[in-house]
């Protein structure tokens, strides 16, 4: 996750369809994550940094974090429009931003600090 070490992983079926192989990794706590939620269109995506506090096994998708938010928790519930999210280990906002914008995609970054 870090591009130098491995975390460790179990290689399991996909959950939805129980078919195949699916990484199920444990991240490592305490790590600094950007995650992104893009919207179905392609045109509005939503932001935020976060530490991992958790590796949950529940039954759904294999790729399971508990994620402690960074920011407005209600604008990113009540902005996002999606439901497949990307995170990264380390904080990359700003420059997810920059080259969104060059593509028409506008990113809602709920970690920013609010205007005063």
């Amino acid at each position: 996750m870090n591009g130098r070490n491995y975390e460790p992983a179990q290689i399991l079926t996909h959950f939805e369809s129980d078919y195949g192989a699916a990484p199920k990794v444990e991240m490592k706590i305490g790590q600094l994550c950007t995650n992104l939620v893009p919207d179905f269109a392609s045109k509005n995506w939503v932001g935020f940094d976060g530490t991992i506090v958790g590796n949950p096994f529940l039954d759904i998708c294999r790729s399971q974090i508990d994620v402690r938010i960074h920011g407005d928790s209600v604008a990113l519930l009540r902005d996002m429009k999606g439901f497949h999210w990307m995170m990264s280990y380390g904080s990359y906002l700003r420059d997810t931003g920059y080259a969104l914008k060059k593509v028409g995609v506008e990113l809602l970054n709920v970690s920013a600090p609010k205007p005063t």
